[in-house]
């Protein structure tokens, strides 16, 4: 007798979707951190913008984007 396995499981159905939204909330992120980064004022002290500056290299960025840093 033969199975016909079309589509996904719940479960990886579920993978999929999570997977999906972690990558897109990560790609905003990123970008969120780029931007911000340009709007940072680079005078005395950098804290922000050595985070910032850190925060290209796309997984650091992805969290880094997330965070709301004050450029005092």
């Amino acid at each position: 007798m033969k199975r016909n396995n079309k589509g996904f499981t719940l479960v990886e159905f579920v993978f999929v979707v999570l997977t999906c939204v972690i990558i897109i909330g990560g790609v905003f992120g990123w970008v969120n951190n780029i931007v911000e980064l340009t709007r940072c004022d680079f005078k005395a002290p950098y804290k922000t913008e050595v985070i910032r500056i850190v925060g290209i290299i796309p997984p650091v960025g992805a969290i880094v984007g997330w965070m709301e840093l004050e450029d005092k």
